[in-house]
């Protein structure tokens, strides 16, 4: 059996990381706490997020997409109904929104919300 230990992966000048480009790994993720003062749990590719309003969240990119042609999904736990519904838009290069809501009865904040980016970096 053979083991591969390593500290860093660099690109081919060895000036710096591999990019992940043309892969079909996640370029961003998300695990927020979206209730009272919103705050970061986890993430990755995430510069910040801004809170929009009730069960309104804008995260903003560290490295942006190559385009607004990306897939970004999210998820969340039910609240004070029998599901949540999670709704992601207004995709930019270097941001998005993430709207949620229980069962249909109006926007309302989270813990946590994920979410997940798809598709080419910049």
């Amino acid at each position: 059996m053979s083991e591969i230990r390593v500290t860093t992966v660099s690109d081919t000048a060895g000036t710096g990381p591999v990019t992940l480009t043309k892969q079909h790994a996640a370029k961003a993720w998300l695990n927020l706490d979206g209730t009272g003062t919103i705050a970061i749990n986890d993430s990755f590719n995430i510069a910040s997020v801004n809170d929009s309003g009730s069960g309104a969240y804008a995260p903003s990119l560290t490295n942006s997409m190559s385009n607004s042609s990306y897939v970004a999904n999210g998820s969340t736990t039910p609240g004070s109904g029998d599901y949540s519904v999670v709704a992601v838009s207004s995709l930019a290069q270097g941001s998005y929104t993430i709207f949620t809501s229980d069962g249909g009865s109006g926007q309302e904040d989270k813990d946590p919300v994920c979410s997940s980016v798809h598709g080419d970096l910049a």
